[in-house]
């Protein structure tokens, strides 16, 4: 039987458990905010190409209402469990509370393949959003190398504590977004035509809606993640509902006003594929955007993997702590 440990009353203030976390390493809100937004939206980079799927307006229309109906029952779940018991392991201590030791380790180790799996892509994808930017190629071997050093990066930075995590992801969160926004001022300044808004590929040739719902249900997915650091949040029955609903709310609105915007910028939808939104920036604002916007991508890319990163390890530390894994 899985046993939650109370917090000794040293750490009242936060939700540690028996971990021994001190005050200073615990996450507040805004930090809370910044990890669960990039473990689950992470930005509107690479979510182009929903556009060249179905067209703006399934786009728009979906991501208006979608997250009512997929993010927030999750992410209310999640706060739920998280504020009722806030250990480390997430999902992994839930469901042995709820069923038995077995059950918590399948949830744990399921969670854990799909973030493994998840991970793989994010020092590919950073790394070719900076050979954007530098304009370059890289032979395979070297490429492999260059993987490696962002992996080895990203370790670097989780192993200065979840606090620095947390908060590097909510100062990163704005700024990843100030190029959107400033492509989205110059999509206003410079179109006239709104009428792609109203437009599908419905009868298309070319409609994808198993693609698209594929990349709509994964952009607004990912806010039980958050559930493996519930340990670590301060005060986590005030912490983690606020954070939980200001980062579904932000997350959302990141996906659906650059797609909007996006949209309008070039009518041509078999344009937009991943990587596209540097291409419609540089058609209203210029090369400084375009680049400013690459940078951002490859920003967003590497702060979500540094996010992931996190979560999953407090995935291991949570299941270890309650005798499902090997101690840590």
């Amino acid at each position: 039987m899985v046993a939650v440990q109370k917090k000794p009353a040293a750490a009242k203030e936060g939700g540690g458990g028996s971990h021994g976390i001190p005050e200073g390493e615990l996450l507040g809100t805004l930090a809370l905010v910044g990890l669960i937004y990039f473990t689950a939206a992470g930005g509107a980079y690479g979510s182009e190409s929903v556009i060249s799927s179905v067209g703006p307006l399934p786009v728009i229309i979906s991501h208006a209402i979608f997250p009512f109906c997929w993010s927030l029952p999750i992410g209310l779940a999640t706060t739920e469990l998280a504020t009722a018991y806030p250990s480390d392991g997430g999902i992994a201590v839930w469901a042995a509370l709820a069923f038995n030791e077995f059950w918590g380790f399948m949830g744990g180790y399921f969670s854990l393949v799909e973030g493994c799996i998840n991970l793989a892509v994010f020092p590919t994808v950073t790394l070719d959003y900076l050979m954007v930017l530098f304009n370059a190629e890289l032979d395979p071997y070297t490429a492999y190398l260059g993987k490696a050093a962002i992996s080895i990066f990203v370790v670097f930075l989780n192993m200065q504590g979840v606090s620095f995590v947390g908060r590097s992801a909510y100062i990163l969160s704005i700024l990843i977004n100030i190029p959107l926004l400033f492509m989205c001022i110059g999509a206003i300044m410079t179109v006239k035509d709104y009428s792609p808004w109203l437009e599908s590929r419905q009868n298309d040739y070319d409609t994808n809606w198993t693609f698209f719902m594929g990349i709509l249900v994964f952009n607004l997915s990912g806010y039980d993640n958050v559930g493996s650091v519930a340990g670590q949040v301060k005060q986590p029955g005030i912490t983690m509902p606020k954070a939980m609903i200001v980062a579904i709310v932000v997350g959302s609105v990141s996906f659906l006003v650059p797609l909007m915007y996006g949209a309008v910028i070039d009518s041509d939808y078999d344009h937009w594929q991943a990587g596209y939104f540097a291409i419609a920036g540089r058609k209203v604002g210029g090369d400084w955007l375009f680049y400013m916007l690459v940078i951002a991508a490859a920003m967003s890319r590497l702060t979500h993997f540094m996010a992931e990163l996190c979560t999953n390890s407090f995935f291991l530390q949570g299941m270890a702590g309650e005798r499902m894994g090997a101690p840590i």
